[in-house]
């Protein structure tokens, strides 16, 4: 059978291919079946990014406490499979929202438990190491998810809602019979404590900044799944979407945008995948922020780019930027979570709690913009968010490095 860390991998592969399922389907659902728009699109969005902050962070303390913490997870998976798949039953977006908001919700009771076990591996370098597995097996599952889930939405709305609930019933039945953290990684010697000793110390002096970069990521990436759509939508309507600069678009551009941004989707995700790859087999990256700082640069010039555009092409170059920003603060701040393993699962809940909070912020302001002036508008004040969260991580950063005697670096 296979070894238990790999069988943790291929649930957070189901997982992530059911959660990016969902999001490539929701928004599609809304413009189609509910008659909404990018608003309505934002609003669903936040909540659900809102809901999943405020679980992650409230179950934190007692699912930290408990015997298993992957029990909680095969809870989640269930709520989760159960309300998302009500969704086609209803025309009312109230209950619609409703229905999506709970499923996504709980979701926050399975990946803080999830991280929390490959966190408990004693072994600073085997920690990593299975770290790395897990991003990137779920981060797989979410680059392709969308080249599957819009097609079968282009063929009828209701076939990914059936694919969803498949593979997150797959999760399901994995961790379910996964044995305890204790059991697989055993507990660390004094030697292993004293090792690490001076490494968690740096870590620990990172952790507020990037898990402040962590939600910056977050709120880039999470309106490009509920509030983006909406654009490749319009192009396709009007008839303006290019595969770069010719004067008359391709046949094929002219129909199916849920197939159209599922390919935006899968750069994305691909993009986000491959970061993990690297970052788990690279050390150079660890206590060093000006590459995040400067990706996040990149990324707010992507999104620039993402309102002025009506290229395929460059909309998913756009796209990658924004993947490979929001995948380094993701994986940095995970890590960094893990640096003390009494601790591990509280920070790993307020990681994703952050990862939630930068949906919402995300969502519920682009979405708000884009409905009132249009996409393009808020897309031009991306820069203007972008400084601000990097002014608030070096203030984060400082105060870490007080907090722990250190000194205060972008670079080391």
């Amino acid at each position: 059978m296979m070894k238990p860390h790999y069988r943790i991998c291929a649930a957070a592969f189901l997982v992530d291919f059911s959660a990016m399922a969902s999001m490539v389907t929701l928004p599609f659902f809304i413009y189609r079946q509910l008659g909404g728009g990018a608003g309505m699109s934002g609003v669903i969005g936040a909540a659900q990014a809102i809901c999943y902050a405020a679980v992650c962070l409230l179950s934190a303390g007692f699912v930290a406490r408990a015997k298993n913490g992957l029990n909680f997870a095969v809870l989640g998976l269930f709520l989760f499979m159960t309300f998302f798949c009500l969704v086609p039953f209803s025309r009312n977006p109230y209950i619609c929202g409703a229905f999506a908001t709970v499923a996504v919700g709980s979701l926050a009771l399975v990946w803080p438990a999830v991280h929390a076990w490959i966190g408990a591996d004693p072994d600073l370098a085997l920690r990593a190491r299975h770290m790395a597995r897990l991003n990137v097996s779920w981060s797989t599952g979410f680059a392709i998810s969308p080249l599957f889930t819009g097609p079968l939405y282009d063929y009828d709305y209701r076939l990914p809602f059936i694919m969803i609930f498949a593979a997150a019933l797959g999760a399901l039945l994995i961790l379910r019979f996964l044995p305890h953290e204790s059991e697989h990684f055993g507990v660390a010697s004094q030697e292993m404590i004293e090792a690490r000793a001076g490494h968690d110390r740096s870590s620990e002096m990172y952790l507020y900044s990037a898990w402040f970069a962590t939600a910056v990521g977050n709120f880039l990436s999470g309106i490009t799944r509920t509030v983006y759509p909406k654009r490749i939508d319009e192009l396709i309507e009007t008839g303006q979407l290019r595969l770069l600069f010719e004067n008359t678009p391709p046949a094929f551009l002219n129909a199916n945008a849920a197939t159209k941004y599922s390919w935006l989707a899968f750069s994305l995700a691909a993009i986000i995948a491959l970061t993990f790859l690297w970052m788990g087999r690279s050390r150079w990256w660890h206590h060093k922020f000006q590459f995040l700082f400067a990706l996040q640069i990149i990324a707010a010039i992507a999104f620039y780019v993402l309102g002025e555009t009506h290229s395929l092409v460059i909309m998913a170059a756009c796209f990658m930027a924004v993947g490979i920003n929001g995948g380094v603060a993701f994986f940095a701040a995970v890590y960094y979570s893990m640096a003390d393993p009494a601790q591990k699962h509280r920070r790993a809940a307020i990681n994703e709690g952050a990862v939630g909070i930068g949906g919402f912020l995300g969502s519920i302001i682009f979405g708000y913009m884009a409905g009132r002036y249009g996409i393009a508008f808020p897309c031009h004040l991306t820069p203007i968010f972008i400084a601000a969260g990097l002014a608030a991580q070096l203030f984060l950063l400082r105060y870490g490095a007080r907090k722990y005697g250190m000194t205060a670096s972008l670079s080391n």
